[in-house]
């Protein structure tokens, strides 16, 4: 056998010798063997299979004796799959498939594969001769991303259970009627960590919508139409969406206890922006009874003096019309990038 591409005689193929190949066979050649990524291409009414040698790894036992060879015998173990889309290909479409599975017997065995390629016709003229593949195999990336799915998901089971079980030691251990208060607040701080924990699940734990934490936090805990939320789309990282999500929920509820939406007509808004290298969450309260500071400072309170990022930047203004909290942190500490 050649010990290159180069060097195969495709005159023992039903192409002929290279010096005969039309001009568009030529071209195509000359094109997959310049290039680095893997790429195969068929030619004439047998479908001729051509590659490149990057593509070599993706044939497995098979190469060399591929080369020259009708591409249906090639990969007879996957034509069911895949001659679709080469009959779509030679019908002068193009086509693209990202991460289709295939079992393939390669090296002798099965294996579950997985593939990104593009098909293109490859015409002589007016007329589809043969298509051009180029392809990457995938299947290292979707195996490890499954796995990581897998631990994600186990890891999420885990957590709730931990979470269940805080709640029930707390149930117990304050269950005296005197603590029924403290055990509520202490199960919807469990909440509050749990639904900001969901809404990291579903991005994968790679950072969260600030908007979307700063809705969920607020609906699990009052009627939505008593607030108005506006802002930019921003993508808090991961560990900061946690503390918005906590922020959000003592502040909700110190507003249903003490502030405006102890009353019927009070109403808060919600506000975040960038600025340059800062972001600011402003929340405002009106039409409830005159904001006052805390006689004492308990785990809310404290909580939200930290601020977003647990570094401060956080101003109260304890006004005749409402509470204002503004919330200030720098956009590197905050924002996932």
């Amino acid at each position: 056998m050649p010990k290159s591409i180069d060097e195969f005689d495709w005159s023992s193929t039903p192409l002929g010798a290279r010096d005969s190949w039309p001009l568009a066979l030529k071209t195509t050649y000359d094109i997959m063997m310049g290039t680095e990524f893997a790429t195969c291409a068929t030619w004439g009414p047998e479908q001729t299979l051509i590659y490149n040698a990057a593509y070599i790894p993706f044939l497995g036992a098979r190469h060399p004796g591929a080369l020259g060879r009708p591409i249906h015998e090639v990969w007879a173990d996957v034509w069911a799959d895949i001659a679709p889309l080469l009959d779509k290909a030679m019908a002068g479409e193009r086509v693209y498939m990202e991460n289709m599975h295939l079992v393939m017997t390669r090296n002798g065995f099965p294996e579950d594969t997985y593939w990104t390629f593009s098909y293109s016709p490859v015409k002589d003229g007016d007329r589809v001769e043969g298509i051009l593949d180029i392809a990457i195999e995938t299947t290292q990336q979707v195996l490890a991303e499954r796995g990581r799915a897998l631990l994600m998901a186990e890891t999420t089971h885990r957590l709730k259970n931990t979470l269940a079980l805080v709640q029930a030691i707390a149930q117990q251990t304050l269950r005296r009627g005197r603590d029924k208060e403290l055990v509520q607040t202490f199960e919807e701080r469990l909440h509050a960590l749990a639904a900001a924990h969901d809404v990291l699940l579903e991005q994968d734990w790679s950072g969260a919508d600030l908007g979307g934490l700063i809705e969920i936090a607020l609906s699990r805990v009052a009627d939505r139409t008593r607030f108005t939320v506006e802002g930019a789309h921003l993508r808090v990282k991961a560990p900061i969406a946690q503390n918005v999500s906590l922020i959000i929920h003592e502040l909700t509820t110190n507003a249903i206890k003490h502030g405006a939406l102890s009353r019927p007509e009070g109403h808060v808004t919600v506000r975040w922006a960038r600025d340059g290298g800062r972001v600011t969450v402003e929340w405002r309260e009106r039409g409830g009874p005159p904001a006052t500071p805390p006689t004492r400072k308990g785990f809310g309170t404290r909580l939200v003096g930290l601020g977003l990022t647990g570094a401060g930047g956080v101003e109260t203004d304890y006004a005749p019309e409402g509470l204002t909290v503004r919330l200030s942190a720098a956009a590197e500490a905050l924002l996932d990038a």
